[in-house]
């Protein structure tokens, strides 16, 4: 049997999602598609545009057969600890042959080059790498120019810049998954492909595959405060839906209707802004150093900047400087917020239990095989299964809980008023996705 392993956000789903699954399991001939899946927030420190139950399904409507939650305290992390987080939940299926991620190039050979040298890191890497550190440069562009100036030395003249390999967060991670697959030492075989349609960060909506991007910047703009389907003030659902209609291209047509169907309302980072501004008002900044990717230094700034806080998004800008970028700030706030303090990561080098979200009804022998050979606890009743679980994996499985409240609170206050005494979604309270 052939499975393939993808790791992914799908924030949102969109068609370059699904050509991704459909040319990998084409191409290397797979029974079925297994997904880690960041849950509610995501790897640049931000909330997911919709809740990972919505994901999922658009997921599962469009190739995937199974879908696991990444536990947040990967899916929140630095592109190392996402890819391996990932690439270790997959292993431990027991099932998965191949792992697909997409890249800008397709190049497996420099990555694998990159990979090695990141891994054994020489020593003419490591001394170049504490310059640049030194010299004020973020920890991403001094590793480029450390990379650089190794490859330089080797005189291999054919090697490509590494700048323009490093610049791209595709490649990235797949550089990162390489590292993993050799930490492991895992058997799964990796299988790139090259991304088709816009970049990353392209927000535009022209061309074959617009980007995620592009979808979440349309949608925050189209859908008006409380204007939320079959909820009392909102907009009738075939209003909704016309407004997204230019998305109607970029997605799907079961992940579209989705999105156009959600009945809550989208999320960014300054969503959370007022529980972020009390919780940086009222921490001393020796707490505030103990967060996951804070210092000493990061804390007083906080402290010192407090006073001029706005929004997150407006906060990150204010605290960037040439050496601290947007996204590693924007995660220093998320692991705030959830409380993921640095002592937080040795603790869980990698994931200890296995979370459907939801699966296809034709995946069943799927299920079944992971159980035999799988080497984690696979959650489906999470009532049910995770009472067996050890204390660890109970401590890692809480995370992913108070991350899914702190959303759905956010959801909640968001709401119209007649809306609001509803009950908070709960996890626990969530049955499994069966498509």
């Amino acid at each position: 049997m052939n499975v393939i392993g993808i790791i992914a956000e799908y924030n949102p789903f969109h068609k370059g999602h699904a050509y991704q699954i459909e040319k990998i399991k084409r191409e290397v001939q797979a029974d079925y598609a297994i997904i880690a899946m960041s849950g509610d927030f995501v790897q640049r420190g931000a909330p997911a545009l919709v809740d990972k139950y919505c994901r999922a399904q658009m997921a599962l409507s469009s190739g995937a057969d199974l879908v696991l939650e990444l536990p947040v305290l990967f899916a929140s992390s630095s592109a190392e600890y996402f890819a391996k987080g990932g690439v270790s939940l997959l292993c431990h299926t027991g099932v998965v042959t191949h792992l697909g991620f997409g890249t800008e190039n397709g190049q497996l050979s420099v990555f694998q080059k990159i990979a090695g040298v990141l891994l054994k890191e020489p020593e003419l890497y490591a001394d170049m790498l504490n310059v640049h550190l030194k010299n004020g440069f973020s920890f991403p562009n001094a590793r480029a120019k450390a990379l650089q100036a190794y490859f330089a030395s080797t005189g291999d003249v054919s090697f490509p810049p590494v700048w323009e390999t490093l610049s791209l967060p595709n490649n990235i991670l797949a550089i990162e998954y390489l590292k993993a697959l050799a930490q492991l030492g895992s058997s799964i075989i990796p299988y790139p492909i090259k991304r088709q349609g816009n970049g990353y960060h392209d927000i535009s909506r022209e061309g074959s595959f617009c980007s995620a991007a592009a979808i979440r910047a349309f949608a925050k703009g189209c859908r008006p405060q409380h204007g939320y389907p079959s909820l009392e003030g909102g907009l009738p659902p075939s209003e909704e839906k016309h407004a997204f209609l230019p998305l109607a291209d970029a997605m799907p047509q079961a992940a579209f209707e989705a999105l156009c169907s959600y009945p809550r309302p989208f999320l960014f980072e300054d969503s959370f802004s007022t529980l972020l501004q009390y919780k940086l008002l009222t921490e001393p900044p020796k707490l505030l150093s103990a967060y996951a990717d804070s210092s000493p230094a990061l804390a007083n700034r906080i402290k010192k900047m407090a006073p001029f806080f706005v929004s997150w998004s407006n906060f990150c800008k204010i605290l960037k400087t040439k050496n601290v970028t947007y996204t590693h700030l924007s995660r220093l706030l998320l692991h705030i917020l959830l409380n993921i303090y640095q002592e937080d990561y040795p603790a869980f080098p990698e994931p200890l239990y296995l979370r459907a979200l939801g699966f296809r009804k034709d995946a069943a022998p799927l299920l079944s095989a992971i159980k035999s050979h799988g080497t984690l606890p696979l959650l489906v009743n999470l009532p049910k299964d995770s009472r067996d679980l050890d204390a660890a994996a109970q401590k890692l499985l809480s995370y992913d809980i108070n991350a899914s409240n702190l959303y759905n609170l956010a959801q909640s206050s968001l709401m119209p008023k007649d809306a609001r005494c509803l009950p908070l979604k709960n996890d626990y309270r969530q049955p499994i996705l069966c498509l």
